[in-house]
This record gives C-alpha cells, structure tokens and sequence, in this order.
C-alpha cells in the first residue's frame, strides 16, 4: 500500500510505514508457514514409504536422495498466493512426485529421483508438455513457467 505523504500528518505517514512492513512480514509467515506444511508431508511420506513394497506390492522403497531432492524442491518453489500447494505423492518407482491439477484436463506434475533431474509433465488442456531437466541450485525455469501456465 503506497499512500500519498502529502496532506497527511507524520504520524500517518509513520503508521503506513509500520503497517506495510508488518504487512510484508505476515506474508513472509505464510510463506514460510505453506513450505513448512509442505516438508511436514514429505517426512510423513518418507517414514510411510521407505520400505520395500510399502504399497503392497513390489514399490521400490523412497530413498533418502529422493528425499533430498523433494525437499530442495520444495525450497525452491515460487511460494506464491496464486500457485496452491501440491499433492505430493510417492511413486512406485522410488521418486517423489508434485501434482497440482486445476480441473479436468489441466494438470501439472514434476518428479524427482536419485538423480539432480527434474523429469515434468503437463497437459493444459488439448496442449501437451513434458521434458527433463538439470536440477541444480534452483529450479528450472520451465518448471515455473509451467505452473504459471496452469495458474495464469
């Protein structure tokens, strides 16, 4: 909120400085807060499916490099209002999947293994994507551009 100094005393001026500064510090919070949320899943999900065949039938248990890479991803994520948080969802593979689906036929999903690779799929609408790519330091850009596709 950015409000006009002329006119007002400066003590409103002081206040409006305060409220924005807290105002950004509350959306910090929930930031922080929705990856928190997001890391408390995926330790649930890790100790739930770090065994052979913890679906019953063969799966391959998650093992603690995929782990690794799903929390990196998790860091990583353009925590954003508009970006809801993912499903997260083991896969019988032994990679960790991250789903966000936006109703039918729209539906965006990255996996991460033992590898540094980001493997992705998207399907907005008649309009198919998919790919691998590096995961290093960040996240890819198509990664991001991908969800804001499926958001914006």
């Amino acid at each position: 909120m950015n409000y006009p100094a002329r006119g007002f005393s400066a003590e409103v001026v002081k206040l409006n400085e305060i409220l924005e500064r807290d105002l950004s510090e509350i959306r910090k919070g929930e930031t922080l807060g929705r990856q928190i949320d997001m890391l408390q899943v995926l330790d649930g999900l890790f100790e739930e499916c770090s065994t052979l065949g913890w679906d019953g039938y063969d799966a391959q248990p998650l093992s603690r490099e995929a782990y690794l890479e799903a929390k990196k991803l998790i860091m990583s994520l353009p925590i954003v209002s508009f970006i809801p948080m993912p499903e997260i969802v083991p896969e019988p593979s032994g990679e960790i999947a991250f789903e966000w689906s936006k109703g039918k036929r729209r539906t965006f999903i990255a996996s991460v293994g033992d590898s540094d690779e980001i493997v992705y799929a998207g399907l907005f609408g008649l309009n198919k994507t998919h790919g691998t790519e590096y995961f290093g330091d960040s996240l890819p850009a198509v990664i991001t551009e991908n969800l804001r596709r499926l958001y914006l």
